[in-house]
């Protein structure tokens, strides 16, 4: 039971029937993989302060920051299997496992990245018991928007991007980037400003805090932005099953009310509002920032569409319609406002 993160004795509670005046206590291990100096942090202490509340003392949450217990390729499966009992999920870092779920990930389809995630959220409900079925998927929601930084060679339109190589930050970017010649090398975030530094990559996708963020740094190996809301990197929480499952039904109500699509939004609400700081403190500065008009960007979106076909393909091989399914989604995101 230990690897659960459900003590001996709470698990015998449980056997003898623990009731909602007497409910076990659980401690949930939330693992994620970016340092604790993350601004999601905070957020996750948000959300573990409103589900001890929620739950009358009786589930508490203790943070796993940094990959200490796996890597963030390994977050679905050790949520799965419970190694974690709550996990911090990029869709993106496990290729063709989750197609619904890399619909958002698609280049130009989000301009507000907070807005955003509730409609996310709502969504993916109907899809996420059956693509995502060993979590119970707890909230959905993005990175704020991510462009290009390159670290020798200004980037204005899709050409530009031949031969060069890309650290890039999922699957649909890593195929957005080769589509146009580029050369796509996905490593860990931890480890790609080292990347940049010694030349095995010339060029990042990322968003714009991720160039001040100290974290990151990525502004000391890089000198071009490309100033276009290219895309964003979706992520999603996912509580295991096993864990979800021995709860009482009073507990269960208690997470319930925190998997929440306006709890995707506020778990985020600390890093938005840093990634929004940091951009427009990166705009006022002496950055060599790339502006481009009306026909570049459709030089970019139009460079989109084999992404959006291989997309679809899958999506379609799963079993789903891919029309139906992104019509849905933009459905949500323009009554968030925030659909490009």
């Amino acid at each position: 039971m230990k690897r659960y993160g459900i003590s001996l004795a709470a698990a015998a509670a449980m056997a003898f029937g623990a009731t909602g005046t007497q409910a076990a206590d659980v401690n949930l291990k939330l693992s994620y993989w970016v340092p604790p100096s993350h601004l999601l942090t905070p957020g996750y202490k948000d959300w573990a302060a409103a589900l001890e509340k929620a739950s009358n003392g009786t589930i508490k949450t203790t943070l796993y920051p940094s990959s200490q217990l796996g890597s963030g390729a390994d977050h679905y499966d050790m949520v799965k299997t419970g190694i974690a009992d709550v996990g911090l999920i990029n869709p993106g870092y496990t290729p063709g496992r989750f197609p619904v779920r890399g619909a958002p990930d698609l280049p130009f389809l989000i301009t507000d990245s907070y807005k955003a995630a509730p409609a996310i959220h709502r969504w993916y409900k109907k899809y996420a018991d059956k693509e995502m079925a060993d979590h119970y998927v707890c909230h959905n929601y993005s990175h704020d928007i991510g462009t290009l930084h390159s670290a020798k060679k200004e980037v204005r339109v899709p050409d530009d991007l031949k031969g060069m190589k890309v650290r890039t930050a999922n699957q649909t970017i890593a195929t957005y980037v080769t589509s146009m010649g580029g050369n796509s090398v996905q490593v860990p975030i931890m480890e790609a400003a080292d990347t940049l530094k010694r030349g095995i990559t010339e060029a990042i996708t990322i968003p714009w805090d991720g160039l001040t963020h100290p974290a990151f740094k990525f502004g000391e190996v890089t000198e071009y932005t490309l100033d276009v809301p290219m895309y964003v990197s979706t992520f999603t929480h996912g509580i295991s099953r096993r864990t979800y499952d021995k709860l009482t039904p009073e507990q269960k109500k208690a997470v319930d009310s925190v998997c929440t699509p306006e709890w995707s939004a506020l778990v985020y609400k600390h890093w938005y509002g840093d990634q929004t700081k940091r951009m427009a403190e990166i705009r006022a500065s002496s950055r060599k920032i790339t502006k481009v008009g009306d026909a570049e960007v459709k030089l970019w979106r139009d460079a989109a569409k084999p992404v959006y076909d291989a997309w679809a393909a899958a999506v379609q091989k799963a079993g789903h319609n891919p029309e139906q399914v992104m019509n849905e989604l933009k459905a949500e995101l323009k009554k968030a406002d925030a659909l490009f």
